[in-house]
C-alpha cells in the first residue's frame, strides 16, 4: 500500500513538473523584468533615450523595464555584455552608430560581432551632426571657414565625442573634402567638445545638434552647417553641408534597440510594436525634440539592412581616411 502510494505521488509530481515546465515555456512575454543597457555613462543622449524607452516600452508591455549603464571602451563593454546574455529578449542594448556602425571596422579584435551576436529590434531615433565654430573666429559660413583655413595653415582643430565616433568621421570627411589642415581632438562626449569650442581650446566641433544648439544662445559658438539631407526644423537658417558645396557628407548619431541573437521572433515583433507605440506619444516626442533627436520607425528587417549598410559605409570611410583607434 505504501509503495503504491509513493509511486503514485511520484508520478503525480512528475506530471505536475512537466505541466509547469510547459506552462513556463509558453508563458506570454514578458513575464519577468526586462533590462535595457546603455553602453555609455549617464547624462548623454544614449542614456537619455535608454531611460525614455525603458519607461514607455514598459508601459506599453505592462512590464518592469529597467535601464542600466554599462559604460566603457566606446560602447564595447555594454555591447559585449548583451552579446553574452540569454537569447530570450529580456536583455536589450541601446545600440548606436558606434557599437553597430564604426566599431566593427575600427577595432580589429572586437569582443562581439555586431551582426551575428545581435537581433535587431527597432530603430529609436537619430541626432544630426552639426558643425559649430568658435564665435571669436568671426566665421559665418563654410566657405569662410575654408578661406580662413587656407590662410591660417596648421591653426585649425576640431573636437568630437571621441575617436571613431560619428562626429570624428564627419570631421575627417570634411577635412578630406576641403583639403584643410585640421587636428582632431577627441573628447569623452559631445558636451566637453562643445565647451572647448566655446572657450577656444579647439576651433570647432562636429557634434550632435542637441549639444550645440542650446549653446548658440551664449553667443560663444555659431553653428554654420548641418551634416544632414535637409535643413533642420529647429535650425531653419543653417544650411546643409551639401548646400555649401560638400556633397555626400551626411552624418548622424543614430540609436536602435537590439537584443541577443536567437531571441524568439514573436518577442522581437512585440518589442518593435511597443517602440512604435512609444514613439507616437506626445511626451516622448517632446523629450526627443529636446535632445535634438528625430524618431525613426523601422521593422526588425529594415533595421538589419540599415545596420549592414552603415557598417559598410563607415568601414569605407575609416579605411579610406586611415582612422585608427586611440
Amino acid at each position: 500500500m505504501h509503495t503504491a502510494y509513493l509511486r503514485g505521488a511520484l508520478q503525480f509530481a512528475a506530471a505536475m513538473g512537466l505541466a509547469l515546465a510547459a506552462a513556463a515555456a509558453h508563458a506570454e512575454y514578458p513575464d519577468k523584468p526586462i533590462q535595457i543597457v546603455s553602453p555609455y555613462a549617464a547624462g548623454g543622449a544614449n542614456d537619455s533615450l535608454t531611460r525614455l524607452m525603458a519607461k514607455n516600452v514598459g508601459e506599453e508591455l505592462k512590464a518592469n523595464v529597467v535601464a542600466e549603464n554599462r559604460a566603457g571602451a566606446n560602447g564595447i563593454v555594454g555591447a559585449s555584455y548583451v552579446a553574452k546574455s540569454a537569447p530570450d529578449g529580456y536583455t536589450l542594448l541601446m545600440g548606436n552608430s558606434a557599437t553597430h556602425g564604426t566599431n566593427p571596422t575600427l577595432y580589429a579584435n572586437l569582443s562581439y560581432d555586431a551582426l551575428k551576436d545581435f537581433a535587431p529590434v527597432g530603430m529609436v531615433g537619430a541626432v544630426p551632426i552639426v558643425l559649430a565654430v568658435n564665435k571669436a573666429l568671426n566665421i559665418n559660413t563654410v566657405q569662410e571657414l575654408i578661406a580662413y583655413g587656407k590662410t591660417h595653415a596648421s591653426k585649425l582643430s576640431f573636437g568630437s565625442s571621441g575617436v571613431g565616433g560619428t562626429g570624428h568621421l564627419a570631421g575627417e570627411a570634411f577635412k578630406a573634402a576641403t583639403g584643410l589642415d585640421m587636428v582632431h581632438i577627441p573628447y569623452k562626449g559631445d558636451a566637453p567638445a562643445v565647451t572647448d569650442a566655446m572657450g577656444g581650446q579647439v576651433s570647432m566641433a562636429f557634434v550632435g545638434v542637441a549639444s550645440a544648439a542650446p549653446q548658440m544662445q551664449s553667443g560663444r559658438i555659431k553653428i554654420i552647417a548641418v551634416a544632414n539631407k535637409q535643413r533642420l526644423a529647429s535650425l531653419p537658417d543653417v544650411p546643409t553641408l551639401a548646400e555649401a558645396g560638400l556633397k555626400d557628407l551626411e552624418f548622424m548619431q543614430w540609436y536602435a534597440l537590439v537584443t541577443r541573437a536567437g531571441a524568439p521572433a514573436a518577442t522581437i515583433d512585440k518589442l518593435n510594436l511597443a517602440i512604435k507605440a512609444s514613439q507616437g506619444k506626445e511626451d516622448v516626442k517632446k523629450t526627443m525634440a529636446s535632445l535634438g533627436a528625430e524618431a525613426i520607425n523601422m521593422t526588425p528587417a529594415e533595421l538589419a539592412a540599415f545596420i549592414n549598410s552603415e557598417i559598410t559605409r563607415f568601414g569605407k570611410i575609416i579605411r579610406d581616411l586611415n582612422i585608427q583607434p586611440s
